[in-house]
């Protein structure tokens, strides 16, 4: 039997706390919203996806039936099931890590998941400086046009975050909120960007594929001291997170 031409290497689905149908949507919303499966494009049928990814027809059907909930793709009587989802024009990368404390524009929103009062222990090993008294935690997504691409969790120094008054971290970033509320006691800022994996709750918050590649930042802020004002832990949708510098400097340095 001929090869179907929508054929994909296997890939194994393995039982956990995430269920089978959930991780295969995941990763057929991943081919939709990449531009694999592009606009129009019919796609394998269900014998094929339960072949490919060996699951039971029935797995592959509560998968497509989320992500014909969610839009993405759509089945007609007379046709097979084909995607109906059209990348947005504004879906460029987000240059967040220089652009911590800018001006959100209106297609940006924040929705705060807890706020509470925690001791310096609460901060773990923030790599650089020292934990110094109660810190208020706050942990937060962070949407642009209706689509998650951030999720964190923030330690302010509890004397700065007393400061943020009434236009506080429901509208404005927090690294902006530190910075302008500081009185001026901000010496040192510094960011560790790694990648990984999303874990559960990260593919929950940002609603991409469990195990999806992510960029992860570690983000403190010191007075003169020493002693940390602010440490933040983000973690961004690799596909609205990207870098971008002037490495001339170091070229020349050479």
């Amino acid at each position: 039997m001929p090869a179907s031409p929508h054929q994909t290497p296997s890939y194994r689905l393995e039982p956990g706390p995430v269920t089978l149908y959930a991780q295969l949507a995941g990763i057929l919303r991943e081919r939709v919203k990449s531009g694999a499966w592009p606009n129009g494009e019919e796609i394998p049928t269900l014998e094929e996806l339960a072949a490919d990814f060996n699951v039971a027809r029935v797995t592959v059907r509560q998968a497509m039936q989320i992500l014909m909930k969610e839009g993405l793709v759509s089945s007609q009587r007379g046709r097979r099931t084909h995607v109906t989802y059209t990348p947005a024009e504004d879906k460029n990368p987000l240059f967040l890590s220089i652009n911590m404390v800018s001006s959100v524009t209106p297609q940006y929103e924040i929705t705060i998941i807890s706020r509470d009062e925690v001791p310096e222990t609460y901060l773990g090993d923030p790599y650089l400086g020292k934990a110094r008294g109660a810190y208020m935690r706050v942990r937060k997504i962070d949407f642009e046009s209706g689509e998650p691409y951030s999720a964190s969790t923030h330690f302010i120094s509890l004397p700065i975050y007393k400061r943020f008054g009434k236009v506080g971290e429901e509208q404005v970033k927090i690294a902006r909120l530190v910075r302008d509320k500081s009185r001026g006691a901000l010496h040192r800022c510094h960011e560790r960007v790694t990648v990984g994996a999303a874990d559960l709750d990260e593919s929950q918050f940002l609603k991409c594929p469990l195990s999806a590649p992510v960029a992860r930042i570690r983000r403190v802020f010191l007075d003169a001291k020493g002693d940390i004002l602010y440490y933040a832990l983000l973690t961004f949708r690799s596909d609205r997170f990207g870098i971008e510098r002037d490495t001339t400097e170091m070229i020349k340095a050479g």
